[in-house]
């Protein structure tokens, strides 16, 4: 897990591949205000999508975890928590798999957390499990760009 400015992203060697395409559609964003949606960056190796939404409370939250994409959440507009823990100390809930790239884990106990503000960013490994669009202090208006990046080929 990783948590910090994007326009620190290219200090991390796992993100340097793709830190140009990324601040290009940030950029693009900025000017044009996409709408929600799936955008194609990269095949489906990089893609991202344009998430408007308010937050919610943590007991309406579910740990999430990826095994082909990892995630790069990037904060437009608003901040919340996005609560994470290693996969390995999580019960299981609801496995998608192979239909979709998401497995759900009870996250009641976990109690580690990041805030993320406007212009930050969290990257989400697959054996990170995490919590995102938790209410910071009051249920927030929110614009996310969710940024998948192939991890693994299946």
């Amino acid at each position: 897990m990783i948590a910090d400015k994007i326009t620190n992203i290219r200090e991390y060697p796992i993100l340097k591949k793709d830190a140009d395409l990324i601040c290009a559609f940030i950029e693009k964003d900025r000017q044009e205000n996409l709408e929600d949606g799936s955008y194609e960056l990269d095949g489906d190796r990089l893609f991202a999508s344009v998430q408007c939404y308010e937050t919610r409370e943590r007991s309406e939250g579910m740990i999430e975890a990826h095994d082909i994409y990892c995630d790069l959440q990037y904060i437009v507009k608003g901040e919340e928590y996005i609560y994470w823990s290693p996969l390995e100390e999580l019960p299981l809930l609801e496995d998608r798999r192979p239909g979709e790239d998401i497995v759900f884990y009870d996250g009641k106990e976990v109690t580690g957390r990041t805030l993320l503000k406007a212009g930050m960013f969290g990257f989400y490994f697959p054996t990170d499990g995490h919590m995102p669009g938790i209410t910071v202090k009051e249920s927030t208006s929110m614009k996310k760009i969710v940024f998948k990046i192939r991890y693994k080929n299946n």
